[in-house]
């Protein structure tokens, strides 16, 4: 990505932002196309721990595998690595930001969608301080804000009563009200 790339230019799916206006939600478009970032503990997808895939809520890439989640305490759902490309498995699905070794080690990089150029959040080279996750063997943290992602649960067979399959779009707020953590005075 590197050298301020455009989130709309060079990507494979082209929208003008009147389209991604229309077709996302306020948050969605917040994170996605303006780079926003929700507050934490806000998403549904923070506690999610269901098997499944976390597609780009913008254009449906599978981005991460439930596999890969866990819990970082930050208050946005967190993963160790994404998806692979199904055409080029050695590229992903996630475009991480062209930055220094020292930037990233320091204060790592935002990532996008490699298919929409939507932002997904940051990735951190933290993995250590997660000893007993799947980030503690992977070395790095995705950081993702919940609105950019649907999560699509592994244990559907056929879909629901209508032949649709469950989706969860990570814009809700968790089930039960706001798990909000810790809010420090600024």
């Amino acid at each position: 990505m590197g050298g301020g790339k455009s989130r709309t230019q060079g990507y494979a799916i082209q929208k003008s932002e009147s389209e991604w206006s229309t077709v996302l939600t306020e948050t969605q478009y917040f994170v996605l196309r303006n780079g926003g970032t929700e507050s934490p503990y806000s998403s549904i997808l923070e506690g999610e721990e269901r098997d499944g895939v976390y597609a780009c809520a913008g254009c449906g890439t599978p981005l991460f595998e439930g596999k890969e989640k866990f819990h970082s305490g930050t208050g946005w759902p967190s993963f160790a690595s994404p998806v692979m490309n199904s055409k080029d498995k050695s590229v992903s699905n996630v475009e991480m930001e062209g930055v220094s070794k020292i930037q990233f080690q320091l204060a790592g990089a935002e990532v996008r969608c490699q298919t929409c150029g939507g932002h997904l959040g940051d990735v951190f080279a933290d993995g250590f301080l997660f000893p007993g996750t799947p980030a503690f063997a992977s070395g790095k943290r995705y950081c993702v804000d919940g609105g950019a992602l649907l999560f699509v649960p592994k244990d559907q067979k056929n879909g629901g009563d209508d032949g649709e399959l469950e989706m969860v779009q990570g814009d809700l707020p968790p089930r039960g009200g706001s798990k909000r953590g810790p809010v420090f005075p600024g």
